[in-house]
């Protein structure tokens, strides 16, 4: 009678592991891949101004960085980063940080920003909602959107002709 009792508890559970993978799948949004309009988002930065990122359409290519204060390439690619910012924000490039909140404590974020110096807005994502539209199953992960809001990068690797892309994307 434990042998049976045993078995079926063990098909109850692995019936209702299966039913609610479905339904989670039912309710993520697809993400966007390379060509597709960004989905648009809002999310505040450590100081509490709001991005949006609709904003920068018509105006600035985005290179959005999705990262964790615990991955230890996320802190490989900050020199990266710094340089890449101190070279192209002045020609139009934003650069947004987006913290993915998972394990990350907002503290710890901000000692973080506080310690590595970060001169571009560090987003936190804590729900990862954000980081699910655009597909992020890692971190690191970049994301370049053209000032048209239409992704042009995704990738686990920071792109080597960011530069490039800039002159291609001046304005007529």
């Amino acid at each position: 009678m434990m042998k049976h009792t045993t078995a079926v508890i063990i098909v109850f559970i692995i019936a209702l592991g299966l039913g609610a993978c479905g339904s989670f799948e039912e309710q993520q949004p697809s993400a966007a891949g390379e060509g597709m309009l960004a989905p648009d988002f809002t999310l505040k930065s450590l100081e509490g101004q709001e991005f949006n990122l609709a904003e920068f359409r018509g105006k600035n290519p985005v290179y959005l960085v999705f990262w964790a204060t615990w991955c230890p390439y996320c802190i490989q690619e900050v020199p990266l980063l710094k340089e890449l910012h101190a070279k192209l924000s002045p020609k139009g490039l934003k650069i947004l940080a987006v913290n993915i909140g998972f394990n990350d404590p907002l503290l710890r974020v901000q000692a973080f920003q506080k310690k590595y110096e970060l001169p571009y807005p560090i987003l936190y994502d804590n729900n990862t909602i954000v980081a699910r539209q655009f597909g992020v199953i890692g971190v690191p992960f970049n994301v370049l959107v053209d000032r048209n809001g239409r992704i042009v990068y995704r990738s686990n690797r920071t792109p080597e002709n960011l530069e490039a892309f800039l002159q291609q994307e001046k304005p007529a």
